[in-house]
């Protein structure tokens, strides 16, 4: 049978707090780095801004025919708001935070989504902020998801 002892001293003691304090650190400048894609990170200050967000994520939009309009999150969601809010959620939105507030809710044509029916993607912006959006078809048997990268879509 072998005995191990370990004396533990104030230079075990301050070696530890040095090497817990590196790990958070590094995790810190780590977690940006690896949401910098989530939309709820996102700043937009220009058309260019946003469609370049959109590039990440995969979507290639069209420029002309973009419609821009102010709308009012409800400040209480019907059923309906509740179910289009848990598909903000997925993406990392939560328009809850947004309730009874102006935002700006831009439109665009999709070019390159994998569909015979046009595309359209949403993107709701408040202070320059992306607090939500969607992409979906018109159809009746069309479909509509959050803003998600287009890899993730399942198409």
């Amino acid at each position: 049978m072998n005995i191990y002892t370990f004396r533990l001293t104030k230079k075990h003691i301050v070696a530890g707090i040095l090497l817990i304090t590196a790990l958070a650190a590094l995790l810190i400048l780590l977690a940006p780095a690896r949401s910098e894609a989530t939309a709820s990170s996102v700043r937009i200050k220009t058309q260019e801004d946003c469609v370049r967000w959109l590039a990440e994520l995969g979507y290639a939009v069209s420029e002309e025919d973009v419609q821009s309009r102010q709308v009012t999150i409800p400040k209480t969601f019907d059923a309906v708001y509740e179910t289009y809010n848990e598909m903000q959620r997925e993406c990392g939105f939560d328009l809850q935070d947004y309730a009874g507030k102006k935002v700006t809710l831009t439109t665009y044509r999709v070019t390159n989504y994998p569909c015979d029916e046009p595309v359209l993607l949403d993107v709701l912006v408040y202070k320059r902020k992306v607090v939500g959006g969607a992409v979906y078809t018109a159809a009746v048997d069309g479909f509509m998801h959050g803003l998600k990268p287009l890899s993730e879509t399942g198409e």
